[in-house]
């Protein structure tokens, strides 16, 4: 059988391309990488990625650009990073919106297990039940009292439909029985203020995002949202102590890339990050801006993804939570 004159150029080019393309990914990085935040600026996304980046940076001596393009509850960055060339210079950091999508958006165009391969997770976020000090409530069960006494009258905000301030909340409402309106916003630092001024009467917040507003006296905390009791906040009791154990709900952030990204990349930014969590500084950082370093690189990372796309199928079902 002879081969036209076209085949045979194919062939040779395809040939010669592979040594090339083993020689980019033992070369990986050799321009710049951009990390692409769901969030705006000074949310602590934006931190935690900041932190991870300059250090990786640091390993290569090459550069990571922190990219925000928050928007449409996390889909506008994730759908870009899916599309993006799966060369490994593209990353998204993720957090519960990634997991909680699908069940959120039927015309979703993205899949978090389809789309990308996950690289590893940075740490995981203890959040907080937060209410304005001009709201005289000082525990859960005042806050529920009071909730059903006035219902509608009591609201809280969220940085989007599917973050944990978002989903967390509903589930809360639905263990309490109680009437609270759902307010979204951009991000956390345009909901803030309205918190503290009191315009808002509740919301959850990270440890850094609220540090601040309580030593000012603007807020209280009235629980801890996870497992135990925070390092960050040791005095306050715990949902599950205050009779809602259902309600912890713990966020983690993590780092994905698109979906046939070549393993050896993968593996070479996996190394890279479990490197920058193993050292002291990165985890004093990360700890200092309110978040645990708690590594879980590539399959592991992959199966809490996983897990979590059925937890927050399940509470988006019994919250009645409405897909769009």
């Amino acid at each position: 059988m002879k081969l036209g004159i076209g085949a045979i150029v194919g062939a040779w080019l395809a040939f010669l391309a592979v040594p090339h393309a083993a020689l980019a990914q033992e070369n990986f990085p050799n321009r710049p990488i951009r990390i692409v935040i769901p969030y705006s600026p000074g949310s602590v996304a934006d931190v935690f990625a900041r932190i991870i980046a300059q250090n990786m940076a640091e390993q290569w001596k090459g550069s990571i650009v922190v990219e925000s393009k928050s928007g449409a509850n996390g889909s506008i960055a994730a759908e870009e990073v899916a599309r993006a060339a799966p060369d490994g210079y593209t990353w998204l950091l993720v957090t519960t919106f990634f997991a909680a999508s699908p069940a959120l958006n039927a015309q979703l165009r993205w899949d978090p297990v389809r789309d990308f391969i996950a690289v590893g997770q940075i740490c995981r976020a203890p959040n907080f039940f937060i209410v304005p000090t001009t709201l005289p409530v000082k525990t859960v069960a005042e806050y529920v009292a009071l909730a059903r006494a006035k219902p509608g009258a009591l609201n809280y905000s969220h940085p989007g439909k599917g973050s944990t301030g978002h989903l967390g909340f509903e589930l809360f409402k639905r263990l309490a029985g109680i009437d609270v309106t759902g307010i979204g916003y951009r991000g956390y630092p345009q909901m803030v203020p309205d918190i503290t001024s009191g315009l808002i009467t509740s919301t959850f917040l990270s440890a850094n995002q609220a540090l601040a507003q309580v030593q000012t006296g603007a807020i209280r905390i009235i629980g801890a949202i996870s497992d135990g009791r925070s390092k960050y906040f040791p005095d306050v009791p715990t949902m599950a102590e205050q009779g809602f154990a259902e309600a912890q709900v713990t966020p983690w952030f993590g780092v994905v890339v698109p979906a046939a990204t070549p393993q050896p990349v993968v593996e070479r930014i996996s190394k890279a990050l479990e490197a920058a969590l193993a050292t002291p500084d990165i985890r004093q950082k990360l700890d200092v801006a309110g978040c645990e370093a708690i590594s879980a690189p590539l399959g592991q990372f992959s199966d809490i993804i996983k897990a979590d796309v059925a937890v927050w199928a399940r509470v988006v079902r019994e919250a009645g939570i409405t897909a769009d």
